[in-house]
Parts: C-alpha cells; sequence; structure tokens
C-alpha cells in the first residue's frame, strides 16, 4: 500500500472562486477541507477551517451559485470554519472525479493554498493511483512531491499541519535549527521560505503546537 503527496496546479477555468478569494485577498492564511460526505455525486457536503477574517469570506461564499447552503462559524482564535452544500459543476466534478475513484482513498485534509494549488494525500496500490494521476483533467497540473509506503501513525501526525506549517519545520530541521546549539535562524528558515521572518517563527510555532497536541492528545 503506498501513499503519494501531490500537489495539484489548476487553470484559471478549475479554482473555485472561494479558492481564489482566498489567495487574492490579505489575511487568510490556512484554508482546509477537513471532511466531506463520501457519497459524492451531483452535490458534495464539506467541512472547511479557514484562517483570516470571517465576514468577508462568508459575504463572498453567499454569491457563489453553486453552494446550496452554508454555515459560517467563528472559533475563539484567529479561524472560522464553514459548512457548505454545494452543486458540482463540470470542472469540480472533473477534479473530484480523478481522486475519489473506488480504488484510492483520499486523506483528509485536503489543502488550498494560497499560491492557488491544491495539496493532497491519496493512498491506494501502486496501480491504483497511477490510474488516478492519468486520469487527472485538463488544467490540472499534477506533481508529486512525495511517495511511499503508507504509515499510519506518520501520516496522522502529518495531517495536524497544514502545508505550508510542513514546509516550515521541514527546512528547519534540514538547515539545523533543531540542532544545539542550532545552526540556523528563523530568518534563514524564512528566507527559503519566501517570507517575512515573523511569518516564518509564526509556521514554526502552530506547527510544534499542532504536534504537541497530536502526541499529548489535546488537540
Amino acid at each position: 500500500m503506498k501513499y503519494l503527496r501531490l500537489r495539484l496546479g489548476q487553470s484559471e477555468g478549475i479554482i473555485h472562486p472561494m479558492h481564489e478569494f482566498v489567495a487574492s485577498h490579505e489575511g487568510y492564511e490556512s484554508y482546509r477541507l477537513l471532511q466531506w460526505n463520501p457519497a459524492v455525486g451531483e452535490t458534495n457536503t464539506m467541512i472547511f477551517y479557514a484562517e483570516g477574517p470571517p465576514e468577508p469570506y462568508a459575504e463572498t461564499l453567499a454569491d457563489v451559485a453553486t453552494v446550496l447552503e452554508h454555515e459560517v462559524v467563528s472559533t475563539d482564535g484567529d479561524g472560522f470554519y464553514v459548512y457548505a452544500r454545494e452543486r458540482l459543476d463540470a470542472g469540480t466534478r472533473r477534479l473530484t472525479d480523478a481522486f475519489t475513484h473506488g480504488s484510492i482513498v483520499v486523506m483528509p485534509p485536503i489543502d488550498y493554498r494560497t499560491d492557488r494549488t491544491i495539496g493532497l494525500t491519496v493512498v491506494g496500490t501502486a496501480a491504483s493511483l497511477q490510474r488516478a494521476l492519468d486520469e487527472a483533467p485538463p488544467g490540472v497540473d499534477v506533481d508529486v512531491r512525495r511517495a511511499g509506503q503508507y504509515d499510519a501513525g506518520r501520516m496522522d501526525a502529518a495531517s495536524a499541519l497544514s502545508e505550508r506549517q510542513s514546509e516550515a519545520l521541514t527546512i528547519a530541521l534540514e538547515r539545523g535549527y533543531y540542532e544545539t546549539p542550532r545552526e540556523a535562524t528563523v530568518a534563514d528558515v524564512a528566507q527559503e521560505l519566501d517570507c517575512a521572518p515573523g511569518t516564518a517563527a509564526e509556521h514554526l510555532r502552530k506547527a510544534e503546537a499542532a504536534l504537541v497536541h497530536h502526541v499529548v492528545g489535546e488537540g
């Protein structure tokens, strides 16, 4: 049983309006599909988590023609949850069909990144995974970021992180940020992430907190 960590690039005709909204407005960082109804047909029912101001998001979501029902609920922190039931248009259906056929499993969460790409992990046999790659629709560029044997413990821990947080931790580890004494600074991590040092520090802090919560069972 294998897994693939994929990055999906999308053309303008494929990207969802709410993904475009988050990518084009400052103040939004993490945007993740946490769960969805496995009986995907003409419609799909989903739970998202996003970080950023909820009011502009909710106002924009209400104007999306394919969204049949929705609710936005703020959290105590900087994020909010979204319940949405949506009618699948042709582009979304082609993308969904490629990665939800019966021989592979999509592992939540799915990351909708601010660079307009989608990060997701799929699990299955080598043949079924290759089929999913072959069936990617026009307008979707598939980049295989990682591949290997499926390990539930490691994958569960990784799912606690957003893709950006995972990138920050990987860079920090490779550069020696966690060595004693440290061989790299937050500024070094920020340079490779192409972001401000304060943003890199926030990614690392949230990633470390998420992993601690996952290990001790308080998340």
